[in-house]
């Protein structure tokens, strides 16, 4: 005699392990975590820039980023704008990174690898800003930034 509690719950624990092994699969596609060499690289990619834009080298900051950037803005109109910006904020007091997503499969943009960092910063005459700065993986296999956001 089959014993259909046996083996309802015998497919209870074939459906949980089947959904749990593909969770481990989809979840990070759906995640879009950067891996943890990414994530070093773009983090330390992302420091560089900053570290520039905080001891106001703006020229050098432009010269540190995508070939994408650089075709949008030139370094004179990208050196104005920062320091208004940046003139407007006052220098950095503290950052705390707060978000790290990576992409490989962005719309509207060019084709490549993204990663999107967020920052909460304390500025000397703003309290809280949100910074975006989102980075290309380049050509040469090095990131770079392609475009920095303050809200």
């Amino acid at each position: 005699m089959i014993n259909i509690r046996a083996i309802s719950q015998h497919a209870q624990i074939h459906l949980c392990l089947l959904f749990t092994s593909l969770l481990l699969i989809v979840m990070p596609v759906l995640n879009k975590t950067p891996s943890q060499h990414v994530a070093e690289k773009s983090v330390l990619a992302a420091a560089e820039f900053l570290f520039l834009v905080d001891t106001e080298e703006y020229a050098e900051s432009w010269e540190v980023s995508s070939a994408t950037l650089q075709k949008m803005l030139t370094q004179q109109a990208w050196s104005e704008k920062i320091s208004e910006l940046r003139t407007f904020l006052g220098p950095i007091i503290e950052r705390v990174q707060h978000s790290i997503s990576y992409t490989d499969d962005a719309t509207d943009v060019p084709s490549g690898e993204y990663v999107v960092m967020t920052f909460i910063s304390k500025f000397e005459l703003r309290e809280r800003v949100t910074e975006t700065i989102t980075l290309l993986l380049g050509d040469d296999n090095q990131w770079q930034v392609v475009g920095y956001f303050l809200r």
